[in-house]
């Protein structure tokens, strides 16, 4: 499947990534890797991705014309990339290597006339002492904050956001060069929604059920709002180690019955939950982007979230949706959440309102598709590839 330019003809192309599409945990980073790995392909390489082994997956596979190879775990996975990499580091043209927390440090690896482009996504340094204990975190921060920069100083960096970008230059002092490269989206044709068929007092939340997705503001804030709105319901997508605790904290609220948690859906139920919501909200601690932001409004749902790195590039304020500030304390946040998502409802009681904030949603979801995505990644490849040679 040569793409227009057919210049990475010959080329051979390894995208390392700790998770697949097929992985419990798979999320919007992974998609990207994946959505680059077609890029790469569409170009005419021979492009291998590798990845962590999960449960019940299989070592090898061919998805897209792609070889998958899997092997390790969360932190085996890393040892594992670096030896495959340095088996094969004569045989290497390109190797795209996500900073998914950390990076594979890939350039260690390689040669160096090798091309190597590491996507990031977000700064992780909050989320290390978020999931981990004091010494792993402090591991995990001073590789990102120290290692990082050094190692790929010399490489091409590419971030999904403005947001990003700053962050990378604010907390990881980063000095060289980082382009943007947005993230995609598949939306259903945009006809198939329409402003009549959204619910007012139906909300949905998108994304993986973990804690710094901070879900548990979004079920305090149905709590606030069910005596002025009796018939407010809320549809979780997604599933993920917080949903126990989320599951347990609707029924200690008292809205068990106006919660439906539907763990995994596939992209037909996605879209049907977009078509009948009204308001999608996000309390996010942080993002790269604002991937359901996006989707969201590709169904002409706006959405309400934290003023906070990703989603702030995501929802255009009073237009799309509308930020929240955000502050260190989070009852502070969760007030201020459930304030504007009373307001934002209101609002969109309006039919004219509504009619209008969905027109923008989609407007502005327009813009971003995996196909535009693809055709820079390939493009930011040539122009490393000629670099080097």
């Amino acid at each position: 499947m040569a793409g227009p330019s057919g210049t990475l003809r010959g080329t051979t192309a390894v995208v390392v990534n700790w998770r697949d599409l097929e992985h419990s945990s798979a999320g919007g980073s992974e998609h990207y890797a994946w959505e680059f790995a077609k890029a790469l392909r569409d170009g005419g390489a021979d492009v291998e991705f590798l990845t962590a082994r999960d449960h019940g997956q299989t070592r090898s596979d061919v998805r897209d014309g792609i070889r998958i190879r899997r092997g390790g775990g969360v932190l085996t996975f890393y040892v594992r990339a670096g030896l495959r990499l340095l088996r094969r580091r004569r045989r290497l043209d390109v190797v795209i290597d996500p900073a998914c927390g950390i990076p594979t440090f890939s350039p260690l690896f390689v040669r160096r006339r090798t091309v190597v482009v590491m996507p990031v996504h977000h700064v992780h340094q909050d989320q290390f002492a978020t999931y981990f204990p004091a010494p792993v975190a402090k591991v995990g921060q001073l590789l990102e904050r120290v290692a990082m920069p050094r190692v790929y100083r010399r490489r091409r960096t590419v971030a999904v956001s403005e947001s990003t970008r700053a962050e990378m230059v604010r907390r990881l002092r980063w000095a060289g060069a980082v382009d943007i490269l947005p993230n995609g989206s598949a939306v259903p044709d945009a006809a198939s929604f329409a402003p009549g068929d959204k619910d007012p007092d139906r909300l949905v939340a998108l994304g993986r059920l973990v804690p710094h997705k901070r879900v548990e503001l979004v079920l305090h804030a149905v709590r606030a709002l069910l005596p002025a709105r009796p018939g407010l319901h809320l549809d979780v997508c997604g599933k993920g180690p917080d949903e126990g605790r989320l599951r347990q904290l609707a029924v200690e609220l008292g809205i068990a019955d106006r919660v439906t948690f539907h763990g995994f859906v596939d992209e037909d139920r996605k879209w049907d939950l977009l078509r009948r919501a009204s308001l999608h909200v996000c309390a996010s601690d942080s993002e790269g982007w604002g991937q359901v932001v996006i989707e969201a409004a590709g169904a002409g749902v706006p959405t309400v979230a934290r003023a906070v790195p990703g989603l702030r590039d995501s929802v255009r304020d009073g237009r799309t949706g509308w930020l929240v500030p955000d502050d260190d304390d989070l009852e502070v946040v969760g007030s201020r959440l459930t304030e504007q998502v009373r307001a934002a409802l209101q609002e969109l009681d309006a039919p004219a309102a509504r009619a209008r904030t969905f027109e923008e949603c989609q407007r502005w979801a327009a813009g971003f598709t995996w196909a535009r995505m693809r055709e820079r990644a390939r493009a930011v490849v040539e122009e490393e590839l000629a670099r080097s040679r």
